[in-house]
């Protein structure tokens, strides 16, 4: 199965001057400690954040009701995490929020498939 071809547009933090909207390639779905589901992205090119590389970053949806497929297939807005340097996630696989930090806010729009999606 082909990756999911993404943009994510970051509306925060508004200092943000990298690539926006960014292309990235979703990776799977992983749950987090309080039970919500996360998606796993990797971005086209690695971030540079704080004068750290980013390799991973993970969204879920900002507003309660929207559900996980809106993000896979669709598009949300969204929460945006990244892993921190040295962590490494993988679909569903349990991970620590340790490994991850808050970085702000966006909307993921799918890029292929089924027309949903700009691209």
């Amino acid at each position: 199965m082909a990756a999911q071809e993404h943009r994510l547009e970051v509306y925060e933090p508004y200092d943000y001057t990298g690539t926006n909207p960014m292309p990235l390639s979703g990776v799977g779905t992983l749950r987090g400690g309080n039970g919500a589901f996360y998606y796993l992205l990797e971005p086209a090119a690695p971030l540079e954040l704080n004068g750290e590389r980013i390799d991973q970053l993970l969204v879920l949806p900002r507003y309660t009701g929207d559900p996980m497929c809106n993000i896979e297939e669709g598009s949300c807005t969204v929460n945006i995490e990244y892993v921190i340097p040295g962590a490494r996630l993988q679909p569903d696989t349990p991970f620590s929020y340790n490994d991850i930090k808050h970085w702000g806010v966006g909307k993921i729009t799918r890029a292929n498939g089924n027309g949903n999606g700009k691209g």
